[in-house]
């Protein structure tokens, strides 16, 4: 498509915008290095203790975007075979967001999007699958190669400026869109969805369709979907700020609101870790050793 609108020289389009060399945004405001005492004049006391609360929702939302990231992609049908650093992950990231802030740049957190995208082309379906079953996950290509190749070609964007000039958002925003789409895939939120624009009968064969009820399960979507809402409503607005504490809220509402109106079993099934969760049954009598065994 870039090839396409570089052809066609008589229609305009808006290109991405990247600025030309290697400096800060406004250099004749700032240099490279920020002074955390102030660069004009000293740093009121009262602002070092109040800052500690823009702070502590930057933390918040740092660690709730990465963790979710990592649960999302270490889910346990992946079958992945090398673990997680959750902690290692969030204290890089905390540790390179406080050297970043010294210098001006972005704090680094989890690209949930990119990250799951990535997880799902290294995924291999399994091929062998019997008539009206879905494709299973065989295993996950587990390696850093293309992780590293990310990496270098986004410190290549640098020296690449006039190529980038040439990419018209259009195009860019039609990745980004595929890729989110993407992600929605294996989602249990985004399937039962779906299943509210879909008959009964035609409901896949999964455990939160076959062990709770058709409008109980609807029920919790649409709880799920109001939460949802509230956070874009927040996000959207001039309260964004308090994002972090909303989402925060989320806890207690699955914690002490939702158990009230949905068993634990139905929460098991809607809201668990694994595709297929597992319940604790109590052991039957096995008939073999209570019945006496002629000689």
């Amino acid at each position: 498509m870039v090839l396409v609108d570089y052809s066609i020289r008589d229609t305009y389009t808006q290109k991405l915008s990247v600025p030309s060399g290697f400096s800060v945004t406004s250099p004749k405001k700032r240099d490279w290095f920020i002074n955390p005492m102030g660069s004009q004049g000293q740093f009121p006391i009262w602002m070092m203790v109040a800052s500690i609360l823009p702070a502590i929702l930057v933390f918040i939302l740092i660690f709730m975007e990465t963790q979710i990231t990592t649960l999302i992609i270490c889910k346990k049908e992946r079958m992945l075979v090398k673990g997680s650093g959750f902690h290692l992950d969030l204290l890089i990231i905390v540790a390179a967001g406080g050297l970043s802030a010294l210098f001006g740049l972005p704090w680094l957190a989890a690209t949930t999007v990119r990250s799951v995208t990535h997880t799902n082309a290294l995924t291999v379906m399994s091929k062998a699958v019997a008539p009206g079953d879905k494709p299973r996950i065989q295993e996950v290509k587990e390696q850093r190669v293309t992780g590293l190749l990310v990496a270098i070609f986004v410190g290549m964007s640098i020296v690449i400026g006039d190529l980038l000039r040439k990419i018209p958002l259009a195009v860019l925003f039609g990745i980004f869109l595929y890729m989110g789409v993407m992600s929605l895939n294996g989602i249990q939120l985004y399937d039962r969805i779906l299943l509210l624009l879909m008959p009964p009968k035609y409901h896949p064969d999964e455990s939160f369709v076959r062990k709770v009820r058709t409008l109980r399960m609807h029920l919790f979507t649409a709880v799920q979907v109001v939460c949802l809402a509230v956070l874009w409503a927040v996000m959207s607005t001039v309260a964004s700020l308090a994002f972090p504490f909303v989402l925060i809220l989320t806890v207690p509402v699955k914690m002490f609101l939702l158990p009230r109106i949905f068993s634990a079993r139905e929460m098991q099934c809607l809201d668990a870790d694994e595709a297929e969760p597992t319940f604790d049954e109590k052991e039957g009598q096995d008939e073999y050793n209570e019945m006496p065994m002629p000689v």
